[in-house]
């Protein structure tokens, strides 16, 4: 299994609206959009997708914050956190520039692998399940789903990126605590992190870093996946994924 610290991850998904598109997908084509898009997404229906803090690169608290401000004929005027009703953010248009494909990760965390096999008890059986279950909002992305293995799918894009000599970078996202978290987020991270209110749709990123600028998409080909993929209905994922199929008994 792929590993990202102690998370496995068995499978990824990407969903479509339309049918056409997950074929393309299997047909080895990856559409990937500029970061910028899902900032700007306005469908009411993509509301799960849209984040206005793509990319954020400060989250500050307000009672560690203290602004001052100089209006030309007025004076400084001073801001503090009692002025302030939530964090402020603050991004780079550097990283709006980015080309994202994103994938939900079905992955298990806090349980050991034996042969292949994750080795569990009874009473942790529950709490396994869950992590393998995907979050109904998720499947509202689309009708179709495309599920493929995730260590063969990820050996296909890094040669398809290798290919294309492309600087890149794929990993699972991190979730931080809108409320409690307070700094500066390392730069190279910036595309790996998001709020806590998204952390149900278990993203997996691949991210590249085109030397252009603008709103055009990048096509990533990677070459026919059939033999790797299944397409199936999203309202079916939860009842295709047999847990025992996955336990060591």
């Amino acid at each position: 299994m792929h590993m990202n610290r102690s998370k496995q991850i068995w499978y990824l998904i990407k969903f479509f609206k339309e049918k056409v598109h997950a074929d393309h997908f299997i047909d080895g084509y990856l559409y990937m959009n500029r970061l910028s898009f899902f900032k700007k997404i306005e469908n009411v229906s993509d509301e799960g997708r849209r984040d206005d803090n793509e990319a954020v690169s400060h989250w500050l608290q307000p009672d560690n914050i203290i602004v001052k401000i100089s209006v030309p004929a007025i004076g400084e005027i001073e801001i503090t956190g009692k002025d302030l009703a939530a964090p402020i953010s603050m991004q780079s248009a550097y990283h709006d520039n980015l080309h994202i494909f994103c994938m939900y990760a079905m992955w298990t965390d806090g349980f050991e692998l034996i042969d292949g096999k994750i080795n569990y008890a009874k009473e942790d059986s529950q709490r396994l399940k869950d992590q393998v279950q995907v979050d109904e909002r998720c499947l509202s992305f689309g009708e179709y789903a495309v599920i493929v293995p995730a260590v063969q799918f990820i050996e296909k894009v890094k040669i398809a990126l290798e290919r294309e000599k492309k600087t890149s970078r794929m990993r699972l996202v991190d979730y931080f605590d809108g409320e409690k978290f307070n700094g500066e987020i390392d730069v190279r991270e910036i595309p790996f992190k998001k709020l806590d209110k998204f952390s149900y749709q278990k993203e997996f990123r691949i991210c590249i870093d085109n030397p252009t600028k603008g709103d055009d998409p990048h096509t990533l080909c990677l070459g026919n996946i059939t033999e790797i993929s299944a397409l199936v209905k999203s309202s079916e994922i939860n009842k295709l994924f047999n847990i025992d199929a996955i336990l060591k008994d």
